[in-house]
């Protein structure tokens, strides 16, 4: 089963292929959300796109595409030139991923809503860092998988829903990865959670997040975040003599 609890560890190396498996889906979907509804997205069959929600399917296919692409073409490049993927990075996942709504998420809305716009801030920034160490950690087992959307399915509100992605792998069983969308302003939809075999991103990590919110405070989440980000990163860097461009240059600390 998909254990999120495996991410915590800067540098932990898998000692399964499926824990291998693990990272390469939070490669491709740095992670992470709202609402869990155990209702939407189940093991479906690939749909044709001309049935899917076209408006989803416009904003969330070059996405799977483009990672596709690009890291079956260039891990080994992305690997040694990490300010190459930070790139690739923002310019596809973070656009598609509502970050604040996944903090929210993962401290409790009402205590998020309570906080400064400054204390927001801040714990979000933590939680975007947090997600792109996810995004390199799973770059390292990356093995030559296959995205492509299978379903879509909106909520009768229309303000929720899922995505389901095929992963197609050359060594293992091909299996369904469900992303939970939240729709914006102007119809733009943002990936909030991802959801593989029933178990949310948020719905494991939220106790842990809150735990620590409890008994020593916020700085002391943000610092926790921060330090593990600020930790892996140093590592990187290091190895590739990578210093003037992000991640390398970014304040996590």
């Amino acid at each position: 089963m998909f254990n999120y609890a495996t991410f915590d560890s800067a540098k932990q190396k898998p000692a399964k292929q499926k824990s291998n498996t693990q990272n390469v889906l939070l490669a491709l979907v740095f992670s992470l959300g709202a609402v869990s509804s155990q209702g939407f997205a189940q093991e479906t069959e690939q749909g044709a796109a001309s049935e899917l929600n076209p408006v989803i399917m416009e904003q969330f296919q070059p996405l799977f595409t483009a990672i596709t692409a690009e890291l079956g073409a260039n891990k080994a490049r992305y690997l040694t030139e990490p300010a190459a993927y930070y790139a690739l990075v923002d310019r596809y996942l973070r656009p598609r991923w509502d970050t604040a709504s996944t903090a929210s998420a993962l401290v409790g809305r009402n205590y998020f809503e309570s906080l400064s716009t400054a204390e927001q801030s801040a714990l979000t920034a933590a939680v975007d860092s947090t997600l792109v160490r996810y995004a390199f950690e799973g770059l390292e087992h990356y093995s030559g998988q296959r995205f492509d959307i299978a379903d879509i399915v909106v909520s009768d509100g229309a303000a929720m829903g899922w995505v389901q992605v095929l992963m197609e792998s050359p060594i293992i069983p091909d299996i369904n990865l469900d992303v939970l969308i939240k729709q914006g302003d102007k119809d733009d939809w943002k990936a909030v959670d991802i959801r593989f075999k029933g178990i949310t991103y948020v719905s494991i990590k939220k106790h842990s997040f809150r735990e620590i919110i409890a008994e020593s405070g916020l700085q002391a989440l943000i610092g926790d975040l921060q330090g593990k980000n600020a930790a892996y990163f140093k590592v990187i860097c290091a190895e590739t003599k990578t210093v003037d461009l992000p991640p390398c240059n970014l304040k996590t600390e």
